[in-house]
């Protein structure tokens, strides 16, 4: 699936272009594995800006992490949009905590959910 560039979001294969950055998206982010193997699943959130508060708190704590937009259309209102975030194998441990944390805090709503 290919990657924005820019806000490291995943998108479906028929996303050529980042509706929000507006850039075109790449097979690969540079230093970052991107198979299946390499990343689990760990929290789904239906906002893009919380997500990208999330992605913000792990990277912020060194915890490699990508955002799933499972939108077929991005560019389009989706009441059903879900954004899974998916953090380096070895680190979902951490990143719960800190997902937990940010929750408790208010920096994150508990509308998520833990997967």
């Amino acid at each position: 699936m290919p990657f924005c560039p820019q806000c490291r979001f995943e998108y479906q294969g028929s996303v050529k272009t980042c509706p929000e950055c507006k850039v075109d998206l790449v097979a690969a982010l540079e230093g970052v594995p991107t198979t299946d193997e390499d990343f689990i699943e760990v929290y789904s959130v239906n906002n893009r800006m919380e997500a990208d508060v999330i992605r913000s708190l792990l990277e912020e704590e060194k915890v490699p992490c990508l955002i799933r937009d499972t939108r077929v259309f991005p560019v389009l209102p989706d009441w059903r949009a879900q954004f899974i975030v998916q953090v380096f194998r070895g680190k979902e441990d951490q990143a719960r905590k800190l997902i937990e944390e940010a929750r408790t805090d208010g920096a994150v709503s508990d509308q998520g959910k833990f997967l």
